[in-house]
């Protein structure tokens, strides 16, 4: 039976999986879907339970935080690498350290089956890890 990743498109499960074959021993603790940042308030015009969770509901969501010794993983997880994933992984530790304020350093990791050459070139330029997996030979 499929394990389920909260908010981790079906498609994506695949890529996860195949990275897990590797990688899953190298951490103590994987958490899903991890809420950051403050969200977004509707206003004073509505009850502050609704308010409350607009402010949940609104957060901006981690698709995983690995925790290995000494150091924390922000991982993205995508079928195709687009700039939206290399924005939240500029994004998610600014907003994890403000909700969060971890002991150890955070890393930006990208997590894809597909990248093309032009984002490779820029990330090549930046602190995001990435890992490419192929997730059907795993």
């Amino acid at each position: 039976m499929p394990r389920e990743y909260p908010h981790l498109l079906s498609v994506d499960v695949p890529v996860w999986e195949a990275f897990l074959t590797t990688h899953a021993p190298d951490f103590t603790i994987i958490d899903y879907d991890v809420r950051v940042g403050e969200g977004r308030d509707p206003g004073e015009d509505f009850e502050q339970n609704i308010r409350g969770m607009a402010l949940d509901l609104s957060k901006r969501r981690i698709d995983a935080v690995g925790h290995l010794p000494g150091e924390i993983w922000i991982m993205e997880i995508t079928t195709a690498a687009d700039m939206r994933a290399i924005g939240q992984l500029i994004t998610y530790p600014g907003l994890y350290r403000m909700t969060y304020r971890p002991a150890f350093p955070l890393i930006p990791v990208l997590i894809c089956a597909k990248l093309d050459q032009d984002l490779q070139k820029v990330l090549a330029e930046t602190p995001i890890r990435v890992y490419q997996v192929n997730p059907y030979t795993a």
